[in-house]
């Protein structure tokens, strides 16, 4: 077990920039690519089944072959779950840039620590390359349990192998996210923007 510096950063708002509320969210074509809004999807599906899937509980093919359905759509699923995941791949380049030179400077380790499916982890660890800036991309269908609750932190630090919650900065979006790590004795920061992280950095490690 390790007490050495660990930087753990969310992913979707901090790495991926195509979340909800982003400038240039992953759906803004949705409606008219595929006849129904995000709007619609995050109360049918999202704010429903999706929360079973991002526990690790349901597979994302079921859950959404049952969205699909009764849309004439389940023929389609996996182009659907192509279309989302590349609309959904826009990703920070100059963050991860910020945690490689982190990790370089200081021999600290670095994870993500994000609230995921495991057929996403899987794209954004091997499709769109993540995998090669962290120690390992920590996530809540792994861990059965999603952000904000206070085991996903507990779970998180011991798989990181730390000990010492004190040295393991996180950074996330959601302030909730970032009151809850804190309530676990990780330091925490809530996410602004690069220069934020840029900061943030230059004092940790």
């Amino acid at each position: 077990m390790s007490s050495s510096p660990v930087l753990a950063l969310d992913i979707d708002g901090v790495i991926s920039l195509g979340y909800p509320g982003a400038p240039a969210p992953w759906y803004a074509a949705l409606k008219d690519d595929w006849g129904f809004d995000h709007d619609e999807m995050a109360r049918d599906f999202f704010h429903r089944d999706f929360q079973e899937v991002v526990r690790g509980r349901l597979d994302l093919y079921v859950a959404l072959h049952d969205y699909l359905e009764p849309k004439g759509l389940a023929d389609r699923l996996e182009e659907f779950v192509a279309y989302w995941f590349e609309k959904d791949s826009m990703i920070d380049r100059g963050v991860l840039a910020q945690a490689d030179a982190w990790r370089k400077r200081t021999g600290g380790r670095c994870f993500a620590a994000s609230n995921q499916e495991h057929h996403r982890a899987a794209y954004l660890r091997d499709r769109l390359g993540l995998g090669a800036h962290f120690d390992e991309i920590i996530y809540s269908a792994a861990l059965g349990v999603t952000k904000p609750e206070r085991v996903f932190f507990t779970n998180a630090q011991t798989r990181m192998g730390v000990t010492v919650a004190q040295s393991i900065l996180f950074v996330d979006d959601a302030a909730a996210n970032v009151d809850a790590a804190r309530a676990c004795g990780w330091r925490a920061m809530l996410y602004r923007g690069p220069a934020s992280l840029e900061q943030a950095l230059a004092a940790w490690g």
